[in-house]
């Protein structure tokens, strides 16, 4: 059954956070300022408006048009400046070695994951977070085809160099979150 993904952001499923993750708030230093910062599947933009402070060119791909007029009420509120794209991950419209970062947060593709590190320019960092199929023992049942196994993300990113991975089951906002965090740079 396909996700309504507009229904969802409408109906306020995904509850508003102005907070970047925490990948992003440690690593943004890191990112090359000569290329754009890409986020797939942005949602509401929450990482981007928080690195629009780091003077960066700041690109989001969203499916979800919901999603991305939440976006925009938010840049608009912060006079940030977030070039969006509405559009669906299996077609990513960017080009080779032009991102200096990509963020990947609660997305699942398997058949990008090729494509993220051809997206990367040399010195670009990926930056991903997602949940591991662990998730379904602790809370509401999801789909295992958007979950990962144990060890599944690092395995997709080994040419890049690593600068942080891990696994586990951690506490956020009083929620249990079974997850694979991983950051790397591209040689």
């Amino acid at each position: 059954m396909e996700v309504d993904w507009n229904k969802r952001y409408r109906g306020g499923f995904y509850p508003a956070s102005n907070d970047a993750h925490l990948l992003v708030t440690k690593f943004a230093p890191l990112m090359p300022t000569d290329r754009p910062v890409i986020d797939i599947a942005m949602g509401t933009g929450r990482d981007l408006m928080f690195l629009t402070g780091f003077g960066l060119q700041l690109y989001g791909l969203e499916r979800s048009w919901e999603a991305v007029k939440l976006a925009e009420q938010a840049m608009k509120e912060k006079n940030a400046r977030i070039s969006v794209v509405l559009g669906d991950a299996n077609n990513l419209p960017f080009k080779k070695a032009t991102a200096g970062a990509l963020l990947v947060f609660y997305f699942l593709l398997r058949k990008i994951m090729p494509d993220l590190n051809k997206i990367l320019a040399p010195g670009g960092l990926l930056i991903y977070e997602t949940f591991l199929k662990k998730q379904n023992e602790i809370d509401r049942k999801r789909n295992p085809e958007y979950l990962l196994d144990d060890g599944e993300l690092i395995s997709y990113f080994k040419d890049l160099e690593l600068l942080f991975y891990e696994e586990g089951i951690f506490v956020s906002g009083g929620k249990r979150r079974a997850i694979a965090r991983f950051v790397g740079r591209k040689r």
